[in-house]
């Protein structure tokens, strides 16, 4: 009998992204399992490429198949439930093995393949000529007496024109060429030295080598520097001792925790919920205890404590011997969780998250994964989390767009979250003040369990909403982008101590410059968007691509000098209170001051503790954030949200809007908020500063049903993309030919038309729609439409992606 095994290669297209069948040679002897990496050798020139093994068997014979080139791991880097999860993403979101398996991994987890190169002590041909531009390299190999990396020689002789020299030699047989796998392991470790255990007494021992010894007879072992630091002994002393046979020298690994959490004497003691609360929460513990897979729907106003509850039940489930997941949409909204959670359960929790350091982000995972954590809080990604028995999902805020990936795999996190709650039987609880039209359907049909709160915590008042027309300001003669209702509110404010929170959902400084003689706006040339002005660096800006130009004095089109700023983005809006406030402390949060590791927990805790009067920032400030002292709200732009080509635009408005205008009145002291705006008597904008919720679902899912929209029907968009703009639109029209055969009678397939950005980063885009319902026939036809597209030659050079129901 032959072992073989059934891999997943790590295929650069989604065409070749099908299981293959390989033999182990009878040279490896180790256990093999699903969940596995390897070296195989695939395609004609046999190439080892990275593979992940799927399943292990044993067959009568090996013909026709090829050998396993290399195993790299010991044991399974994945769990059996967690590759059953990668075969489910890669069916559901039509990408490959390998683009869902490395989101179940941290990147330090991932392997590197290099090639090396040595010298053939054998060759016994014809010597190669001194004239020969590879004898230098030749001889630099030859030399080395071993293995050398390609990097290493790229270093050394330069790139241009080396893989035609190597290639040279290699044909002449002259060298010899391997692919090695290199692991890359992001474990901190430190220098550590204990006394061997057969140590014999030594007498000739000087001062500081006696020290050590002492020192290291009393603690059993310590770091390198931790005994320099006591002792005054040096690094080197260690060593010489550790080379005399005295001490043992060791690598302990560290964790890199950026914030310890709290003593177990310290923990807070269980939350006391009210009435309301306590009515959501008796229910749903039962169905923790249940452990069967339930997916219910928290719905709360803002303020209403809806976090209390998730505390309550992860206690509940931990007692349980369970497991839990909170994720969050925004990496703002982490710090001030992750600090209350760690209150109630210490060094339990975990945090994940692309704010982290690689190497934070690596030891988190490896900490969940041996089961010392098992409350892991983070956003989207964090719903990967390694946990063997999870029994609650949270999704906070449920109906962020950014819980839907914009990469492949183009998953949304709610519907992992469901696949991960039926595997392991665990509650899915989502929650918000303002549910997801689709979420509240199901609610509504019965699919989800439905609880409410209705009050805010404490007794505490929903913040007074009242509007500023920002038509009647320019009529005044008010040019700002602050009218003198939100202007005397913010005095107001600092003046009485507290704290006040600005948004608008736009970086930059403006919008676009504009020339007002001929009209002329400067796009980016990759782009088919506007430039954005950047006061920081004084330089034009593209937030698709990065690209970037100077500012011109003169229009470059007619050469006046007749040249406005228009709009405003959270730049300018700094600009303008610092001329009003002078000497008034703000805080800016947006893409460009957040980029560094931990600037969200830093600039929040900033605001938090030096009582800074006003934060200003875009969506990552307008929900889930809880300071008692801020008591006004300012939205600079009401209508921004709005005014979107999207059938989603009313939603995301009422539920922005809805959220910031939450942000005030959390303590004591009653809030209020100032929302700009051209429509003061806008019907979304009326809803949300009421938070009347009923009203507007009441609306939007009458619109939604006579259109036939989601929830009631599906959305498959078909993306293409490439440099000439006319094969890109053939290209669209020959695969939506490909997809009409197919189509039953409830279906509605659209003509290709351009993506609402219809240039990114050179290549021009365009989209098919297609209304259905989601189901294994649809998506069999799609994989089958994408392969037979992708290996078609007329699509060459054009990139093709199909998604359901995307947020964007």
């Amino acid at each position: 009998m032959v072992r073989t095994v059934l891999v997943a290669v790590r295929a650069e297209s989604y065409v070749y992204d099908r299981p293959y069948s390989y033999y182990l040679p009878a040279s490896e002897t180790r256990a093999v399992s699903a969940g596995m990496r390897a070296l195989v050798p695939f395609g004609r020139g046999n190439r080892l490429v990275q593979a992940l093994i799927l399943s292990v068997r044993d067959e009568d014979t090996a013909e026709g198949k090829k050998p396993v080139g290399e195993l790299l791991d010991e044991a399974p880097i994945i769990s059996e439930k967690d590759l059953k999860l990668v075969l489910w993403m890669r069916d559901k979101y039509f990408c490959t093995c390998f683009d869902a398996f490395r989101l179940c991994i941290p990147a330090g987890s991932d392997i590197r393949q290099e090639v090396l190169y040595t010298y053939n002590r054998e060759y016994d041909g014809k010597p190669l000529s001194e004239q020969s531009k590879a004898l230098p390299l030749l001889l630099f190999i030859r030399e080395r007496g071993g293995d050398v990396a390609l990097a290493e020689l790229s270093k050394r002789f330069g790139e241009d024109g080396l893989d035609d020299l190597l290639g040279e030699l290699v044909k002449k047989k002259l060298l010899l060429s391997k692919q090695h796998a290199l692991l890359h392991s992001q474990d901190k470790t430190v220098a550590c030295a204990r006394l061997a255990d057969e140590a014999e007494p030594q007498k000739r021992l000087t001062k500081a080598q006696t020290a050590v010894v002492d020192f290291l007879r009393a603690s059993g072992e310590a770091a390198v520097k931790e005994i320099s630091y006591y002792t005054g002994a040096s690094a080197a002393t260690v060593k010489t001792l550790a080379r005399r046979g005295l001490v043992e020298l060791f690598d302990r690994e560290v964790l890199r925790l950026s914030a310890p959490p709290p003593a177990a004497a310290e923990l807070r003691p269980d939350p006391v919920l009210n009435a309301e609360q306590a009515a959501a929460y008796e229910p749903l513990c039962e169905k923790i205890a249940a452990k069967s897979p339930c997916a219910a729907l928290l719905h709360g106003v803002t303020g209403s404590g809806k976090t209390l509850v998730y505390i309550s039940l992860i206690r509940r489930c931990l007692r349980c011997g369970r497991q839990a997941v909170v994720l969050v949409p925004e990496i703002a909204l982490t710090p001030q969780l992750l600090n209350l959670l760690y209150g109630y359960f210490g060094d339990r929790v975990a945090v994940l998250h692309s704010g982290l350091g690689a190497g934070e982000r690596y030891d988190e995972w490896k900490r969940i994964r041996s089961g010392r954590a098992d409350v892991v809080v983070g956003t989207r990604s964090a719903v990967f989390a390694p946990l063997s028995d999870i029994g609650l999902i949270v999704i906070d805020e449920e109906q962020e767009g950014s819980y839907k990936s914009e990469q492949s795999p183009r998953y949304h996190a709610r519907d992992v979250a469901k696949f991960r709650a039926v595997q392991h039987g665990a509650l899915l609880l989502l929650a918000s003040a303002t549910p997801a039209l689709e979420s509240m359907y199901a609610a509504r049909s019965g699919k989800y369990a439905y609880f409410r709160l209705e009050n805010r915590f404490g007794g505490v008042t929903l913040p007074e909403v009242s509007f500023a027309d920002m038509k009647a300001e320019l009529k005044r003669g008010n040019e700002t982008h602050i009218s003198a209702p939100l202007a005397a509110a913010i005095r107001e404010t600092v003046d009485a101590g507290e704290q006040c929170i600005l948004f608008l959902n736009r970086r930059g400084a403006s919008r676009y410059m504009l020339c007002r003689s001929c009209g002329y706006v400067p796009r980016c040339e990759a782009c088919s968007v506007a430039l954005t002005y950047h006061s920081a660096n004084h330089r034009l800006m593209c937030h698709y691509c990065s690209r970037s130009a100077p500012v011109y004095e003169y229009c470059p089109q007619c050469g006046s000098a007749s040249i406005s700023r228009e709009g405003a983005g959270t730049q300018r809006i700094a600009e303008e209170l610092a001329a009003l406030f002078p000497g008034v402390g703000v805080i800016r949060m947006d893409a460009d001051t957040t980029g560094g590791i931990h600037t969200h927990e830093a600039l929040l805790e900033r605001f938090r503790r030096e009582k800074v009067p006003i934060l200003l920032g875009t969506q990552m400030i307008a929900k889930g954030l809880d300071f008692d002292s801020v008591t006004l709200v300012g939205v600079i732009d009401g209508d921004q949200a709005l005014n979107v080509p999207d059938f989603r635009a009313n939603e995301r408005a009422f539920s922005q809007l809805t959220q910031v205008v939450g942000r005030a009145g959390r303590g004591s002291r009653t809030g209020r908020a100032v929302i700009q705006t051209y429509s003061p008597d806008h019907e979304i904008l009326r809803l949300a500063a009421a938070q009347d919720y009923d009203r507007f679902y009441a609306g939007e899912i009458a619109f939604r049903q006579a259109l036939r929209y989601p929830p009631f029907c599906d959305l498959l968009c078909f993306r293409l993309a490439g440099i000439e703009n006319s094969r890109v639109f053939a290209a669209a029209r020959m695969l939506r030919e490909a997809v009409a055969p197919f189509l039953c009678a409830e279906d509605t397939l659209y003509d290709p038309v351009p993506a609402p950005v219809f240039k990114l980063n050179n290549k021009y885009r365009y989209q098919v729609v297609l209304k259905t319902e989601e189901s294994k026939r649809v998506r069999d036809m799609v994989s089958g439409v994408l392969r037979r597209c992708m290996a078609d030659r007329r699509f060459t050079g054009i990139m093709i992606s199909a998604e359901f129901n995307p947020q964007n």
